[in-house]
């Protein structure tokens, strides 16, 4: 009966890896994969997590250590839009800070062609997304890197550099 029980346990936990890529990053950072589940439920915007459609695209043991602290981005919906979470190692993986719109209400989402990315950097979390076309013609985008800063207690937006970068023609509106 107990084996039985087990095994339903784990072809569950395999069913919800496959879909969220959980065990890749539980292998990757060498945590158990009970705890990125949780993490990844933690950052869910629904009750059923069948309903969840998100992937863990950056799950960080590493950069905020120092802070006893995870980072974990997830990235859903089309276009893709990536939600930037941090976890205090130290409180038992309690949800310290999480982000998915900028400063001045977008999306960290997929815009011609160019994806989101996270960096952390000396400490600061930098979320880098294309904010919209910069010429006429559509060959350059104006991409924006929001910086946040660690107060001592939670994550708040620091400063915001607009950037361009081009856009292959196959990302440009048509």
């Amino acid at each position: 009966m107990r084996f039985a029980l087990f095994l339903l346990m784990a072809s569950s936990l395999f069913a919800q890896d496959a879909a969220h890529g959980e065990a890749i990053w539980a292998k990757t950072t060498g945590l158990p994969l009970q705890t990125v589940h949780r993490l990844w439920r933690s950052t869910s915007h629904f009750a059923n997590e069948s309903d969840d459609d998100s992937q863990i695209v950056m799950l960080d043991a590493l950069s905020l250590a120092a802070r006893n602290q995870l980072l974990i981005v997830t990235a859903a919906g089309v276009p893709t839009c990536f939600t930037v979470t941090v976890f205090s190692k130290a409180a038992g993986n309690l949800k310290l800070w999480s982000e998915s719109s900028t400063s001045d209400g977008n999306g960290y989402c997929e815009t011609v062609g160019i994806e989101p990315e996270v960096v952390v950097q000396n400490g600061k979390i930098l979320v880098k997304a294309a904010v919209g076309i910069h010429s006429e013609d559509a060959s350059y985008a104006d991409v924006a890197e929001y910086t946040y800063v660690w107060t001592g207690h939670t994550y708040r937006f620091g400063y915001k550099e607009v950037s361009l970068q081009y856009v292959p023609p196959a990302g440009r509106p048509k």
